[in-house]
């Protein structure tokens, strides 16, 4: 990015004149950091920062020393903290201060970090400084250094918990620096912490120490108490009073802590009982018992923890507020907006029941916070488009009264500039996300490719939108969106952006590692649709743009995921990523040893699976080493289970289907198992055959050693259509081995 360019941008909320006061002129400065006699750790942490950073963009050493030892009378002097200097005023929570005053610097502010946080603004909007990422910075080189004569900064931000959930957004570093503050370690002021952090109710009264001798305190649910999958009874006064008993135990053990939490666990199985749907169905919501529990805990609270807030979620059955039940005034309600649509936001028409409840609670609870959903749990790896409705929403939430946001995104769809973005306005609502999401594409990515990075996002949103999905957080996938036209109309771009960067920046610049982290988005899609796109190119005669060698792809895929740290493709999949990525390579190494049968057919005629990739149903099959598999492995069914082993293939219409496959027994005739295609959606069989001794057989009445083609036919493959094996369970079988299935286009 271009340095003036950038300095003209950072400065949404100063007062400007004539560049005066010059902090350093070619390399070397006068100026003197000044720090409080007995300075705070997280002071300190300040005038660290600031003297690093500074040493960094000019080349000059600006040395700390104590307040006691500056000249009382002395100019260019930055003090940093609770000085002398510093006006003695109430700071609102994290509140900042930036003055040029006399010929000093003063940045101060609320004690806990304001200090730090006005450091991290003057870096940022005075200076040029950019924290692009924990691992990427832009630091202008300024010999000389000036700063506005009139720099006179105080603003407090209108939430005061400001927390980004992505593995690259959390480094304590990093996220002081974007002045989020929910993972700070004490040195950076410390986090603004929740005591047992949601989904607590069991944390207070777990069921195996109290549902034995008190299952009413749990869920009835159809007429039984339950502690599996269930809740509490917020109607039970004698469960009520263990609970207040045991949270205050919990407040005790926790000095100093501000917030603890008392919610519902992450599934349904609230109460039926009479009491409480009693209560329930007054309120017209399962909010109702929920705020009736929750003041009775927050007014013993109160009593003894009279600065300590209650707070619970407004989430999945309890989202809805009641109807007439008002939480205390040291409740606070978490709302979440799991159910619904990134697409737009969240007061567009696809979102129309969560407007009402945040209007409903808006009103109904004094303190209000969000947990906001900025991912698809289905698909971390590929386009998530949501980037257009991120600032709306933090802005939507502090309409109605939201002080606290919980961004949750562990996706790594352009993470990097989604968690920028949402930390920017978090700070600062009011700035307007277009010229953010283009500066940061400049300044990340690069002033050439910035554009196409621009026009990708256009095509994949304008795509996204024509197809009116609904967008929520779960159940989408590329396949309901992403055609193969709009698919090769990206891939296009961002081969043309890679082009671009390496031409530019050269081969090994950091812009090029970013993009090349960017572009796995749709690397993903291309290898984990390859199949079906491939056969709807040629159905339909569109180009495909997808990798010429798809193993070679899917292999340098895994090495990006290890470069890049990613965990995982979806959610609850971390430490099982590694066999995602050798399954996704798995498809494709079969295709490389073409069978005889294929021999002169063209590539895309035909595809070939490995049956080590299939569904291993009640893991009743085995995979072993076998000299006889084309891979020196096969797939081995023994005759204990029936219906052990299928795959669903990722194509559509009507294909010729056989079976590489071998038996081991003393069978010398009649029925061995069996296998066909089943339509899961239909629920029916498509085409269906009989293993028999004679398809097996050698002369002299043996089995053949060597696996043989069993053909089953032509079979028009309609989505949710599988391949299936069984066996019959025969003494004399001893098992059924499964090389490869074969699909060659009959079309």
């Amino acid at each position: 990015m271009k340095r003036t360019l950038l300095f003209v941008l950072c400065l949404p909320f100063l007062q400007t004149g004539l560049y005066s006061a010059e902090l350093a002129r070619d390399g070397a400065t006068g100026w003197k950091i000044v720090l409080p006699a007995e300075p705070a750790l997280v002071e300190q942490t300040a005038a660290r920062e600031l003297a690093e950073h500074l040493k960094l963009v000019t080349g000059a050493d600006f040395p700390t020393l104590a307040e006691q030892d500056a000249p009382a009378d002395g100019t260019s002097l930055i003090f940093v903290g609770n000085t002398a200097k510093a006006p003695k005023k109430d700071y609102k929570f994290d509140e900042i201060l930036i003055k040029l005053d006399g010929g000093n610097l003063i940045l101060a502010g609320h004690e806990k970090r304001g200090c730090l946080y006005a450091v991290y603004s003057f870096l940022q909007d005075v200076v040029g400084v950019r924290w692009w990422t924990p691992a990427d910075t832009f630091l202008p080189k300024k010999p000389t250094l000036t700063v506005p004569d009139e720099l006179n900064v105080s603003y407090a931000p209108q939430m005061i918990s400001r927390e980004m959930y992505h593995r690259d957004a959390q480094p304590t570093v990093f996220s002081a620096r974007m002045k989020g503050n929910g993972f700070l370690t004490p040195e950076y002021g410390g986090a603004v912490r929740i005591i047992n952090f949601v989904h607590s109710f069991y944390k207070y009264l777990p069921p195996e120490k109290y549902f034995a001798d008190h299952p009413d305190w749990y869920s009835e649910i159809d007429g039984k108490r339950k502690h599996e999958h269930a809740q509490l009874c917020l109607t039970n006064e004698e469960m009520i009073q263990e609970l207040i008993k045991n949270v205050l135990e919990t407040l005790r053990k926790n000095p100093g802590a501000k917030m603890i939490d008392v919610s519902q666990n992450d599934w349904r199985g609230f109460c039926t009982c009479e009491k409480c749907k009693a209560v329930d169905d007054a309120e017209e919501s399962h909010a109702g018992t929920l705020v009736l529990m929750l003041n009775k805990v927050a007014e013993a609270v109160e009593k003894e923890f009279p600065d300590v807030l209650v707070e619970s979620l407004a989430y999945q059955y309890t989202r809805k507020p009641p109807k007439t039940m008002k939480p205390r005034h040291n409740v606070l309600i978490r709302l979440c907006t799991i159910e619904c649509s990134f697409i737009q936001p969240l007061d567009g028409e696809q979102n129309v029941k969560f407007a009402a409840d945040i209007e409903g609670w808006s009103k109904l609870a004094k303190y209000l916070f969000i947990w906001d959903y900025t991912t698809n749990y289905n698909d971390y790896l590929g386009p998530h488009p949501n980037l257009r409705v991120l600032a709306p929403n933090v802005r939507y939430f502090i309409k109605h009264g939201a002080i606290g946001l919980f961004a949750e995104g562990e996706g790594d769809d352009f993470c990097e500039l989604k968690n920028w973005l949402l930390l920017r306005v978090m700070w600062e609502p009011q700035l307007d996300e277009n010229k953010l999401i283009d500066e940061f594409l400049r300044g990340y990515y690069g002033e050439e490719v910035a554009p196409l990075i621009k026009q990708y996002w256009d095509v994949l949103i304008a795509q996204a939108e024509k197809e009116k999905i609904y967008l929520g957080c779960f159940g989408m996938n590329s396949a309901k969106w992403i055609d193969l036209p709009t698919l090769n109309r990206v891939t296009e771009i961002m081969n043309k952006a890679v082009e671009t960067a390496t031409k530019v920046s050269g081969p090994d610049s950091d812009q090029l590692r970013r993009l090349r982290k960017s572009k796995m988005g749709i690397d993903h899609v291309w290898l984990s649709r390859y199949y079906p796109l491939r056969c709807e190119a040629r159905e339909k005669k569109l180009p495909f743009l997808g990798p010429k060698d798809p193993l070679a792809a899917a292999e340098e895929f895994a090495q990006l995921c290890k470069r890049f740290k990613t965990k995982a493709a979806v959610i609850s999949q971390e430490g099982k990523f590694d066999l995602y990525l050798e399954g996704l390579k798995a498809g494709f190494v079969a295709q490389k040893n073409p069978p005889e049968i294929c021999k002169g057919l063209p590539e895309d005629a035909w595809v070939v699976f490995d049956a080590l990739s299939f569904n291993n149903y009640n893991n009743a099959a085995t995979i072993i080493d076998d000299p006889q598999g084309w891979n020196g492995k096969s797939v081995r069914m023994g005759t204990k289970v029936d219906w052990n082993t299928n795959y669903t293939p990722p194509v559509r219409g009507k294909y010729r289907l056989l079976a590489s496959l071998r038996c081991e027994g003393t069978a010398k005739e009649g029925r061995l198992g069996s296998w066909g295609v089943y339509d899961s959606r239909g629920k029916k069989s498509l085409k269906s055959m009989t293993l028999d001794v004679k398809n097996f057989a050698t002369e002299d009445g043996s089995f053949d050693k060597k696996f043989r083609w069993i053909d089953l036919g032509v079979i028009d493959f309609v989505p949710g259509a599988y391949f299936w094996f069984a066996h019959g369970h025969r003494p004399e079988l001893d098992a059924i081995f499964v090389d490869r299935v074969l699909l060659i286009d009959a079309e």
